[in-house]
C-alpha cells in the first residue's frame, strides 16, 4: 500500500467518527466507512435491533444514527441471571463527519441481516440541507 496513502487513511479516520457525550449513549455500533469514486458508504452492524427503531439524519456534514435494541432477558423481574453478558442493549447514537461534498436529497439506506448499509451520492460541491434518511429494509 503507497504510503500517502496509508497517511491518508490514518487522518481520516481520525475525523470520521465522533464519540457521543458521556450519558447520552449505552453503547456504539461497529462501524465501516469507506469511499468508492461515486460514493461514500457507511456500514453498521447492527443485529437484534428492528428498523423501526433506527434514525438516520443528516444536518449538513453530520451524519447521526440513533436507534434502540431491547433487552429481551426478563432479568428485571427477577426471571434470569445472566453467567456471562457481553450483548449491548438500550440507546445508542453514532456521530459520523462526512468527509466530502454528498448530495444528502439522493441518500439510501438499507437494512438487511443485521446490518445497516448508508450511501450518500458524491457531488462536486455540497449544498446545506438537512435531511432524514428513509430505511428500506431488504428481506
Amino acid at each position: 500500500m503507497p504510503k500517502h496513502f496509508t497517511e491518508q487513511l490514518t487522518r481520516s479516520s481520525a475525523v470520521l467518527s465522533l464519540s457521543t457525550p458521556m450519558g447520552q449513549s449505552s453503547w456504539a455500533p461497529n462501524t465501516d466507512v469507506y469511499e468508492t469514486p461515486q460514493h461514500l458508504i457507511i456500514k453498521m452492524e447492527l443485529a437484534g435491533i428492528r428498523k423501526d427503531d433506527l434514525e438516520i439524519t443528516l444536518n449538513d456534514r453530520l451524519l447521526t444514527v440513533r436507534g434502540y435494541r431491547k433487552d429481551t432477558c426478563p432479568h428485571r423481574q427477577g426471571h434470569c441471571s445472566f453467567r456471562q453478558m457481553e450483548i449491548d442493549y438500550g440507546y445508542f447514537e453514532r456521530r459520523i463527519l462526512v468527509p466530502t461534498p454528498v448530495d444528502a436529497a439522493s441518500a439510501q439506506a438499507h437494512f438487511y441481516n443485521g446490518f445497516l448499509h448508508i450511501e450518500l451520492p458524491k457531488t462536486a460541491r455540497a449544498v446545506a440541507s438537512a435531511v432524514t434518511v428513509v430505511i428500506e429494509q431488504i428481506s
